[in-house]
């Protein structure tokens, strides 16, 4: 993994610093995410002791700040090397100096979802050659939100998340709501699992669970919202996109218009946190059953783009991830599905044909991909008998699951 980690660095760093020159011929300029100057713009309030600031300074957030947090030294670094850098939404240098250290930093937050898929695949008994496949699948999906985005914050939130999921798979609850609180932190499209993590605990251990994921994001919330109330409630829970920019979906339709071309994303949200409660819910049927558990945390991060009003073409990375760890123990054929889909899932969120035919392309996939990953019995045998063991049985909701042995 740490290999496959380098190869993301160093074809990231060289996409944007000669891919003009060679390429294109034009050496004068450097292709560096334009995203990532409002992350740095926040990031450097937080370091100035000011996070009142980050959501009222046109950074363009609209999480917690967990990774500006956590970048913060090293744009205060920057600084102090006098590195040039460029303002959000106005004109500047070419050839900002502070990528060359901003960059590999922000493009090295592929290493946790790499390292995470390595161990959710070992935990599930996958083979070591179609593991190295598949992780190698796992960063050709992270690339471009990290080389074309510069969204460091939504890669590692899938990373801690997948983490999470290990940990709740190996029955080490504990960890596994640090973890899933670290991915909030990160961005908040991991809400959508938290259904499926309570249930998974069951009533008595869930309180514990959600009790630790609580208290990272709730750290953060409160060091935003009491300085800044008005900015914060705005950015956090009415989401503003920009449908003339990004590529609306049908559920634009219904979401609230807040001026300035921006419509609020937090309407068509709350529908898929509703149906994510009823994806945690049928993980009664299969909480012994970590392959199955796996597909359905898929299938609720799914919910993120079907019902998104405005889409960016990063929003699917998180689906196409799990898609390939869920189908994981699948034949050949449904595994070329998974891969070819998300190959064209993630190029089709680059084009913008009509809203309509955008939507329905995009959802067709996304099911398409869903159906192929989903694990399937093999020789007569149940999955989770194959996983756990001879003999084993679905626990009651209170039962607590025995840990899923990981193979030698």
């Amino acid at each position: 993994m740490l290999a496959l980690t380098t190869l993301v660095v160093a074809s990231g760093m060289a996409y944007t610093l000669w891919w003009p020159p060679v390429v294109r011929h034009h050496g004068y300029y450097w292709i560096v995410p334009g995203d990532v100057w409002g992350t740095i713009r926040a990031a450097h309030w937080i370091a100035w002791g000011s996070p009142a600031y980050v959501y009222s300074s046109n950074a363009g957030l609209v999480t917690l700040p967990g990774f500006n947090a956590l970048l913060a030294p090293f744009v205060a670094l920057a600084s102090h090397l006098n590195l040039s850098e460029v303002a959000p939404g106005l004109p500047g240098p070419v050839k900002p100096s502070a990528w060359l250290l901003i960059g590999p930093i922000d493009l090295a937050c592929a290493a946790l979802p790499l390292f995470g898929a390595d161990a959710l695949l070992r935990l599930l008994g996958t083979a070591r050659w179609r593991r190295r496949i598949l992780t190698f699948g796992v960063a050709a999906a992270v690339w471009p939100t990290l080389v074309i985005w510069g969204h460091g914050e939504d890669v590692l939130a899938l990373g801690f998340a997948i983490y999470a999921l290990t940990m709740l798979l190996s029955r080490r609850l504990g960890a596994a709501g640090w973890l899933l609180g670290a991915a909030l932190a990160m961005q908040l499209y991991a809400v959508a699992l938290i259904p499926l993590f309570a249930f998974v605990a069951g009533r008595r251990k869930a309180p514990a669970l959600l009790a630790r994921m609580a208290v990272l994001p709730g750290f953060l919330f409160i060091a935003v919202v009491v300085p800044n109330p008005h900015a914060t409630w705005h950015a956090l829970f009415s989401q503003p996109n920009f449908p003339k920019i990004d590529h609306p979906t049908p559920w634009v339709l219904l979401a609230p218009h807040l001026g300035h071309g921006t419509v609020a994303a937090g309407p068509g949200r709350i529908i898929g946190l509703v149906l994510a409660v009823c994806v945690g819910a049928l993980v009664l049927r299969y909480r012994t059953d970590p392959r199955r558990i796996v597909w359905l945390a898929a299938g609720a991060l799914a919910l993120r783009c079907v019902f998104e009003s405005v889409m960016d073409p990063y929003y699917v990375m998180p689906i196409v991830v799990m898609a390939l760890l869920a189908v994981s123990g699948g034949s050949l054929m449904r595994s070329a599905v998974v891969v070819l889909g998300g190959a064209g899932l993630t190029d089709l969120t680059y084009f913008r044909p009509e809203m309509w035919l955008y939507w329905a392309e995009m959802t067709s996939v996304i099911v398409a991909m869903l159906v192929a990953a989903w694990p399937c019995t093999r020789a007569g045998a149940p999955l989770d008998q194959e996983v756990s063991g001879p003999g084993s049985t679905v626990a009651a909701p209170d039962t607590p699951m025995p840990p899923v042995p990981i193979p030698a």
